[in-house]
């Protein structure tokens, strides 16, 4: 096994652990909230509920965030990549925003046809946990727990941490890979393909524009409309409801095909420009297969699947795999 190859193996192992370490705080995270109720059943029922949403936020924050502090204990002296953290948003992010909300609405749909054909709606519905907005204070605790907590702490995991410490061994390896972890965390079958889309769509713009506040916001915006449609459907009658947030969809359709038609024609005339001016003097984008360790694409690939990184794997599978049981002899 050469350097470049140890390397990349080592940061595989440490990546694993970190998400060992996920996996174990996200079962004791279920048993925690699963006793709250009881811990705050003497409050009233307005109280209790603000009392476990917002522990609900907090200890969710915990269970994605212990594991990067994890990671670079493991590491030691070790190197470990950045995240880039560079405050500046490029002037590109509106329409990194608009193309990427639409290409995972588009992989949400696809998903709901393949979810559709298995019809695990009634046990998502009565298992799988989902929250109310029908209270003013709920559709805030909504907006909290659903989409600014997630939006922060799952980016700084997984694009921030993952992503950025597999960059030095190619960038289709980190964006790819990064994706797959990111969908197999979900640990439901549902929203598997749905996820792993959406972190592709994430690592691709986390590596064009080199700010994890890009996707952080992305993430924010995806995750709002989902409450914004909770909220819709709540509070307006069936048909109103299908109505307002079919014009929502349709506008975001259309901003974000206009916006991946703006990105081509400027990544185009980028190109055009260094053509017809010569590259003298101009820092130009490096290569999308660019490594500064060098190791060939099937090796990066059986070296993925360490012994760590099976042993999650194989954990989130079985809870994949559990939970399509309870929804084929419950329900």
């Amino acid at each position: 096994m050469t350097s470049a190859e140890q390397n990349y193996r080592d940061s595989i192992n440490r990546i694993a652990f970190a998400l060992l370490i996920f996996e174990a705080l996200f079962l004791l995270f279920g048993v925690v909230m699963g006793v709250v109720p009881y811990l705050t059943g003497a409050l009233s029922a307005r109280a209790a509920d603000i009392l476990y949403e917002l522990v609900y936020a907090f200890l969710y924050a915990a269970v994605f965030t212990i594991p990067v502090f994890c990671f670079h204990f493991f590491s030691g002296s070790k190197k470990v990549v950045p995240m880039y953290l560079e405050r500046r948003l490029p002037r590109e992010t509106p329409l990194y925003i608009f193309a990427g909300i639409a290409t995972v609405t588009a992989a949400a749909y696809v998903n709901s046809y393949i979810v559709s054909v298995f019809d695990y709606s009634a046990f998502s519905e009565e298992v799988l946990w989902t929250q109310s907005a029908s209270s003013n204070y709920q559709l805030i605790l909504m907006f909290l727990t659903m989409a600014v907590v997630p939006a922060f702490v799952e980016e700084f995991l997984f694009r921030g941490l993952i992503l950025s410490n597999l960059l030095p061994y190619g960038r289709t390896t980190a964006v790819f890979a990064s994706a797959l972890l990111f969908g197999v965390m979900h640990q439901n079958v549902e929203q598997l393909f749905y996820a792993t889309v959406a972190g592709l769509v994430l690592g691709f713009i986390y590596v064009k524009t080199e700010s994890i506040w890009t996707c952080v916001l992305l993430h924010f915006v995806n995750n709002f409309l989902s409450v914004l449609q909770t909220v819709i459907y709540e509070r307006l009658s069936s048909l109103t409801a299908s109505a307002v947030y079919g014009v929502i969809q349709g506008v975001v359709f259309s901003l974000g095909l206009l916006s991946a038609i703006l990105l081509l024609l400027r990544q185009k005339d980028n190109r055009q420009a260094i053509l017809e001016t010569g590259c003298f003097e101009k820092e130009l984008p490096a290569d999308p297969e660019y490594t500064t360790e060098e190791i060939l694409p099937g090796r990066r690939v059986r070296l993925f699947f360490s012994i760590p990184m099976i042993v999650f794997l194989a954990i989130c599978a079985i809870q994949m795999i559990s939970l399509i049981l309870m929804a084929v002899f419950l329900y």
